[in-house]
């Protein structure tokens, strides 16, 4: 369960501010009374003085309060969010974008316009994000979910996390790599993406790769990668997308640029051996339909470590706390001490 707002790390510690209050209570009972010895006292009688005396109820006052703001100090207030400790089912997954320069065909329609590959992927990317929160008004959630940019070189734009609304923000920025980065590094991304999941401590592990083109790119092999995958327990889902039609297309930068078939059997392979599956996307539909199926994996259920992203908030406790204890100190020692 994620909960964001105060939170006090020793709240038993609370416990102490009872002890304070039942002082309190006595100070108000059996505080002393001071007396003056008068020859006569006919000039009182004269004088209208109130039983009601608030003024003695200041003292013991300011020494519950300050012992209440040390005691909430001591209980280390924070704000800030964490994750609580339950058992749900969790995966850590990689989102592998294809970023290359055949990204740019627009052979896709979302709200009634053509839109190029890379928008719709990105927007069905996010789509999938947002399946995995609890509600959809959370910042975090309980999956850890990362992305690998590729084209000629593949890279972590943004390691695991629970963040959801950075991971959102680092989609939205993906943009289609430079020329002289172009290509297609299918085996560079999934063997990245590996190496991400070796690290995590989840028992369930997923990556999910979006690309529109053919190996051209990278030192490593997509089955060398799908191998490893394998070794390690981690599932791969892969993802075609684009439309079946061949010859050339003009790009938004007004270059002219070949469509070229996507590899299917070679995609089907490394969702087969990894005990995945393989999705064809030619429109939109499909896209967005890959991404839901794909958001409905059955996953291990395993136990959630505390997150914690807070600040601590006890100094304010304690400054108003020791303000009180000086208004005591002060007030007892020149306003309020009866007269010997």
């Amino acid at each position: 369960m994620v909960r964001q707002g105060f939170f006090l790390t020793y709240p038993y510690v609370l416990i102490l501010i009872l002890p304070a209050f039942l002082l309190f209570l006595w100070h108000l009972r059996y505080d002393r009374k001071a007396s003056v010895i008068y020859s006569s006292t006919s000039f009182l009688r004269i004088l209208r003085v109130d039983r009601f005396n608030w003024r003695k109820f200041l003292p013991p006052l300011f020494h519950f309060i300050a012992i209440s703001m040390f005691v909430i100090a001591i209980s280390g207030p924070t704000y800030g969010v964490r994750v609580s400790k339950d058992r749900a089912n969790v995966v850590d997954i990689i989102l592998c974008l294809d970023i290359s320069g055949s990204m740019t065909q627009q052979d896709y329609v979302m709200g009634g316009r053509p839109r190029d590959r890379l928008y719709v992927a990105k927007m069905a990317a996010k789509k999938f994000v947002e399946s995995r929160k609890i509600s959809r008004t959370d910042r975090f959630g309980l999956d850890r979910i990362g992305l690998v940019l590729f084209a000629g070189i593949a890279w972590t734009r943004c390691p695991l996390t629970l963040d959801y609304e950075i991971l959102e923000r680092t989609i939205d920025e993906a943009i289609f790599a430079p020329q002289e980065k172009d290509g297609t590094a299918i085996g560079s991304a999934l063997g990245l993406a590996v190496q991400r999941l070796s690290q995590s401590e989840a028992k369930s592990k997923v990556i999910i790769l979006l690309t529109d083109g053919i190996n051209n790119r990278g030192e490593i092999t997509p089955m060398d990668s799908a191998n490893i995958a394998k070794e390690r327990g981690i599932k791969v889902y892969t993802i075609g997308a684009g439309s079946e039609e061949t010859g050339y297309t003009m790009t938004t930068e007004g270059l002219l640029v070949m469509r070229q078939p996507i590899d299917e059997e070679q995609l089907k392979k490394i969702a087969e051996i990894t005990g995945g599956k393989y999705y064809r996307a030619t429109d939109t539909e499909g896209i967005m339909k890959a991404y839901d199926e794909i958001s409905q994996l059955e996953s291990t259920e395993v136990e959630i470590s505390d997150f914690y992203e807070y600040k601590e908030n006890f100094m304010p406790f304690l400054l108003i706390g020791f303000m009180f204890a000086l208004a005591y100190i002060y007030g007892r020692r020149f306003l309020w001490d009866p007269l010997p």
